[in-house]
């Protein structure tokens, strides 16, 4: 008996989309990181870039690490449902699951306050 061929190609699409969010996120904070070094650039810039650098830069490789986590389990869960194991419960899989948790929301985080930040510095000036 082999593999559901229904169930891997609906686990596909479903990492499909995480992936999706995951390159968004890489993308978002690559370009606002890609913004801040050619503002630096300019002789005098008008405001102090330090504070974008490093909110983008977290994001770019929290963003990183959620696309390569997610990469990961799509490769691991495949296998398993090839194979037909059931589903493992170790704490491997449990850190991966809450370092997966951790950097998709810290990449959002981060990328949320640097937009913030990018408008109160505007707004005030």
């Amino acid at each position: 008996m082999g593999h559901d061929p229904e169930k891997l190609k609906a686990f596909w699409e479903y990492c499909s989309s995480w992936r999706s969010l995951a390159t968004a996120q890489i993308a978002g904070n690559a370009a606002g990181l890609a913004y801040c070094i050619k503002v630096l650039d300019i002789a005098s810039p008008r405001y102090n870039t330090g504070a974008f650098i490093v909110l983008f830069g977290i994001g770019l490789l929290l963003g990183a690490l959620f696309f390569l986590i997610v990469s990961m389990l799509k490769a691991g869960m495949t296998t398993a449902i090839v194979a037909q194991e059931p589903p493992t419960n170790n704490l491997s899989d449990k850190a991966t699951y809450y370092f997966g948790l951790f950097s998709l929301w810290g990449s959002s985080a981060c990328f949320t306050a640097a937009i913030l930040l990018f408008i109160y510095r505007f707004e005030v000036m």
